[in-house]
């Protein structure tokens, strides 16, 4: 009983704050539309629909009965507050919030999945779904409905000019404001994007788009008419090479509006029936001018991330994911030949070369599945003991090789001691429960910078350390034999 009255009480709470937020925001939103509606016609500016669709699409756990209690309550507040018939608020308000019940059940139907919206074609069916069924619908029951209640704004004499109007605003309005709503990025991606903007230096020309983009806006209002709906394409276009997804969604939303603002606001001043006339091809122009830098901006991402996927394939090793032998060698060097730019600010380069003991046996008596398996099992142990600065590469079969940055020579030994103890330690299980205890040699060369000899001789010292550690019974670090002195002076200072 105490269980059931605890799940009761956790349901309701949740409900009321699914009430709360999807209301206050949906309210604000009607309310915005409603106060910039024209007299006597539909609201050119309605966003409440298409932002209540990304709520619900974008959080799941806003979209229960409290949240769409919330949005239909503040469909009808806003429009009563601001004067509106009892009556008419109630068919108004159904029809809005069948926009979001109607595709959420296609979606459903078709089992389309939003968050995959920037790949391939979903993108461009969860438009067609949004346009033909939710955008669709609302204006179908309005038309059959609401010229027929009393105090009503349609007349039965424009049925289908009252239909487009309303169908066409639906559309755009969702181009408009859904991709931000799916596109908010989440709260790793804003930390990583605050990192980078802190750390990377300020590239002047990353202001180029959004600055051709508020040109082109401001043109429109000195050269207003058919044509100036065409005035962005470029500055969209750059932009959508040049930002994610939601910065390309922002702007869209506010070149659509002000372009449709000032298109709108120059046609009524011209008549109402210029206006009527032009609405809608003035809209369905707009929807087409959004839908391409958005495609072309998934489209970018796409090719980006397939880039990104290729290149890690052929730097890495395809069974362990550490680095490939060329990709290790290249960072490697890169690393190694940097010069500070102060001679105090000498920083310092471990080389560890890692060899798994008696690794042909496992293969030979487990078989070469267990052998992978040891391999990846070993990557992850390493992977525990090292930064994410430090490289981990594979150059071969059973032998690894790490390089260390900006450490001591103690420091390093610890860290080259803790993997090998951990391997030593830590026992593989097998798929049929078996346990394989493995081993790891380790050889160790160390040199400060930037006073360094080349690379591949620090290989070699520390490829003889590995040799010597093999000598001497496997299963331990050897340091290349000038550094014993260095790390008895270190561990004193200590």
């Amino acid at each position: 009983m105490s269980l059931s009255i605890q799940y009761s009480d956790q349901s309701f709470k949740e409900n009321f704050r699914s009430f709360c937020i999807v209301g206050i925001i949906i309210f604000v939103c009607a309310l915005a539309g409603i106060l910039g509606r024209p007299l006597f016609f539909l609201a050119i500016f309605w966003p409440a629909n298409a932002v209540l669709l990304g709520l619900f699409l974008r959080y799941k756990n806003l979209r229960n009965i409290g949240g769409w209690l919330g949005a239909f309550t503040s469909f009808m507040l806003a429009d009563l507050v601001t004067g509106n018939y009892f009556i008419l608020t109630l068919f108004l308000s159904i029809a809005n919030v069948l926009n979001p019940i109607v595709t959420l059940a296609l979606l459903r139907l078709f089992k389309l999945d939003f968050k995959e919206f920037n790949k391939g074609m979903t993108f461009l069916f969860l438009f067609i779904i949004c346009a033909f069924g939710g955008c669709l619908a609302s204006p179908v029951f309005a038309v059959l409905t609401i010229p027929y209640i009393p105090n009503t704004f349609m007349s039965t004499d424009r049925l289908w000019v009252d239909f487009g109007m309303w169908w066409t605003g639906e559309i755009l309005n969702v181009i408009a404001f859904l991709p931000i709503l799916l596109a908010i990025p989440d709260k790793k991606t804003c930390l990583r994007f605050i990192k980078d903007w802190k750390t990377l230096p300020f590239q002047p020309k990353n202001l180029t788009p959004i600055i051709a983009v508020i040109v082109s806006v401001i043109l429109t209002h000195f050269f207003i008419g058919p044509g100036a709906i065409m005035f962005p394409i470029a500055a969209l276009v750059l932009s959508s090479l040049t930002y994610n997804l939601f910065f390309v969604s922002i702007i869209n939303c506010f070149v659509c509006m002000m372009m449709y603002n000032s298109l709108t606001a120059y046609y009524i001043a011209q008549s109402p029936d210029a206006y009527l006339a032009t609405t809608i091809s003035v809209r369905i122009g707009l929807f087409m001018l959004a839908l391409t830098p958005l495609t072309l901006t998934i489209i970018s991402m796409n090719r980006q991330k397939l880039y990104h996927q290729i290149l890690y394939l052929a730097n890495h090793d395809g069974l362990t994911t550490a680095m490939n032998r060329r990709y290790f060698y290249e960072e490697s060097e890169r690393a190694v030949t940097i010069t500070p730019i102060k001679p105090q600010q000498a920083k310092t380069v471990t080389i560890l070369i890692l060899d798994l003991d008696h690794f042909k046996k496992i293969n030979d008596t487990y078989g070469h599945n267990v052998g992978d398996l040891v391999l990846q099992e070993f990557t992850v142990q390493v992977r525990k003991q090292i930064r994410d600065s430090d490289l981990f590469g594979r150059l071969g079969g059973e032998e690894f090789a790490i390089l260390l940055k900006d450490l001591s020579l103690q420091q390093s030994v610890e860290i080259a001691q803790r993997i090998c103890n951990t391997a030593f330690s830590t026992p593989i299980i097998l798929e049929d429960g078996q346990t394989l205890n493995i081993s790891v040699s380790i050889g160790l060369s160390y040199q400060t910078l930037p006073y360094c000899i080349p690379f591949q001789q620090l290989v070699k010292r520390a490829d003889d350390a590995l040799y010597q550690a093999k000598e001497k019974g496997r299963n331990q670090l050897c340091l290349e034999s000038s550094l014993q002195n260095e790390l008895k002076m270190q561990m004193q200072h200590s």
